[in-house]
């Protein structure tokens, strides 16, 4: 009987993952002009709602009741006799704005979904559902040319890759742990670009479409070595990297023209130019991070990442872009008055703050676009339970209105929740 409930949860598991993927696959999650560039923007999406209110840290991370993707090394953590899930709803509000003008939007969306457990007590296990990046933008300009008068150009794109991951952790001895994590990552991406002439009815207009289907497996890897101290006191520090890898890719290209337009139905005349299905593959960079955390235990910890990742080799198709290698720093920690408290359940709330930085892989105009933010988070206890409800929110700014650029203004919120249960208990009497 037990055995059948046992699969029934998995089974359960399994079908909640497969409508996640089709919801992400349906859903375009954010309106930035600068996921035009490489694979789009790219998530945190390494980052748990916990971490995220704490800067994003995670290298050094590990907890008995907490899944921590960012360093697969973290799974040994996991307590011996539980199942841990975690998933978390994220939502942005934006807004994006230039020397002359501001407009802003808000979306929401899945932001993941993580399983963890243990298979020995030396060997811990973790699966889910997260996004790997996302695009989605709608541009337009216009240029005075001779001859033509106004052009408009209007550039538009939607999608984004997301990873279904599977990942494993070895506690070598009880400070060493290692892990690694392979990621399925699946999903398509759409670009378009139409160029009109607003002033004449005597030129065709043209619209091109191309779009990019990814579907591999890339790999990372961890390490965390953990010093014990006296009065619960320890210090970890962790490291997680992974190589570049080819993703393989199918590429499909459309340009049309066509006359008129109404309520966003245009009429096409002539296929320009097309092909389906052209097989190639993107250039994924390696990267590398580290990082520490020192707690004491169930009342409070302190942690630094930094983290490096070489864009200058991406390509898609051979060809590359205008990216630079990307650098991350993040700091934060969290504190609990008193975790055990029965009289004040403010006391048993864990209060979460951080700070980030990075130099992004975007090289525009000869400025390298950076990104700050600030975030702080509450964890709230379920009464009775080891399960808590994360809340997390970072304000923060991308990008910069120097040289005619953009910037953005963003608000991004976080709701997750954690629950633990207690699945490997052998019962004292049958």
């Amino acid at each position: 009987m037990k055995l059948i409930k046992t699969a029934g949860r998995l089974l359960a598991i399994a079908i909640l993952i497969t409508a996640c993927a089709e919801l992400y696959a349906q859903t375009t999650r954010i309106n930035s002009p600068y996921t035009l560039f490489g694979i789009g923007n790219l998530n945190n999406n390494n980052v748990n709602a916990r971490s995220m209110a704490m800067g994003g840290i995670q290298f050094g991370y590990r907890s008995s009741g907490m899944i921590n993707v960012g360093n697969p090394a973290s799974y040994t953590g996991i307590d011996t006799l539980s199942f841990i899930f975690e998933g978390a709803m994220v939502g942005n509000m934006v807004t994006i704005k230039s020397i002359e003008n501001s407009e802003s939007s808000n979306s929401a969306t899945l932001g993941y979904l993580s399983f963890g457990f243990p298979i020995t007590r030396w060997w811990k296990s973790s699966f889910g559902l997260m996004p790997y990046s996302n695009v989605g933008y709608n541009v337009a300009e216009d240029r005075t040319v001779d001859q033509f008068g106004r052009v408009r150009y209007i550039s538009d794109g939607s999608g984004g890759f997301n990873q279904v991951y599977w990942g494993n952790a070895i506690q070598l001895t009880k400070n060493l742990s290692v892990g690694v994590n392979a990621a399925y990552v699946f999903g398509s991406i759409d670009h378009g670009i139409s160029v009109t002439f607003p002033d004449s009815s005597y030129y065709f207009s043209t619209r091109t479409d191309k779009s990019i289907t990814a579907s591999d497996f890339v790999f990372n890897y961890g390490l965390q070595y953990t010093f014990f101290f006296k009065n619960n006191l320890d210090l970890t520090f962790g490291t997680a990297f992974g190589n570049a890898t080819n993703l393989s890719t199918e590429r499909d290209y459309l340009a049309r023209s066509f006359f008129g337009e109404a309520n966003d139905i245009r009429f096409y005349k002539d296929t320009i130019s097309h092909y389906k299905g052209e097989k190639g593959d993107i250039v994924l960079p390696r990267h590398i991070g580290g990082g520490f955390v020192i707690k004491k235990k169930d009342k409070w910890l302190i942690g630094g990442d930094v983290s490096w990742q070489n864009w200058e080799e991406y390509s898609s198709y051979g060809s590359t872009d205008s990216l630079s290698n990307r650098m991350s720093f993040a700091l934060g920690g969290q504190f609990t008055p008193d975790k055990f408290s029965i009289f004040s359940y403010l006391e048993r709330v864990t209060y979460r703050f951080g700070i980030r930085y990075t130099n992004s892989y975007l090289d525009i105009r000869g400025n390298q676009l950076s990104e700050f933010g600030i975030s702080f988070g509450l964890g709230l206890p379920v009464w009775k339970s080891k399960s808590t409800f994360n809340i997390g929110c970072e304000i923060g700014r991308w990008g910069t209105t120097a040289d005619e650029l953009i910037q953005e203004n963003f608000v991004k919120f976080t709701l997750g929740i954690s629950i633990y249960e207690n699945w490997f208990i052998k019962p004292k009497y049958h």
